[in-house]
């Protein structure tokens, strides 16, 4: 799958582009060298995704590794996670999420307006009936992410 910003939020249900968005944040992301056989994504909070989000990363690998969806609501578990998408029913907990994971090797998405500046790495928004996303380039470094440039080159606005 390549990354396409283009595709219309009207033509596919929302969350079946952002599931393909998640999956795209996470193949155009390096993280620091580890030996896990599977790469954890977790959603933090209800599942907007639902069972798109299982049937799309069914076959997909990232770096060679098998994806595993892991659904929460307890933020101690949030540290095993590679990807962590903090759903709306949960963003009153962002702060006490973002605590949880600083400095920890872990891509923070969200869906909220406002929280690319409260400390998450990715931020994603329907705009002009399309999925955009936001980067936090200072919040990747610190957690020793690499955003690969051919992500960076779709985001509506970088923080550096």
């Amino acid at each position: 799958m390549s990354f396409s910003p283009d595709a219309r939020a009207e033509q596919l249900d929302e969350y079946t582009l952002k599931t393909a968005f998640l999956y795209n944040f996470a193949v155009y992301t390096t993280w620091p060298d580890t030996d896990a056989s599977t790469f954890n994504l977790c959603i933090y909070g209800n599942d907007p995704f639902g069972k798109n989000l299982d049937s799309l990363m069914q076959k997909k690998r990232v770096n060679d590794r098998t994806i595993t969806i892991h659904r929460t609501n307890n933020i101690d578990r949030l540290d095993s996670c590679q990807l962590v998408f903090i759903s709306r029913s949960s963003i009153d907990n962002l702060k006490t999420v973002i605590n949880t994971l600083q400095d920890k090797p872990v891509l923070i998405v969200a869906d909220s307006p406002g929280t690319i500046q409260q400390g998450v790495t990715l931020n994603m928004e329907i705009k002009d009936e399309k999925v955009t996303f936001e980067v936090n380039l200072k919040v990747a470094k610190k957690a020793s992410l690499n955003l690969s440039s051919q992500l960076l080159r779709f985001a509506t606005s970088v923080l550096q």
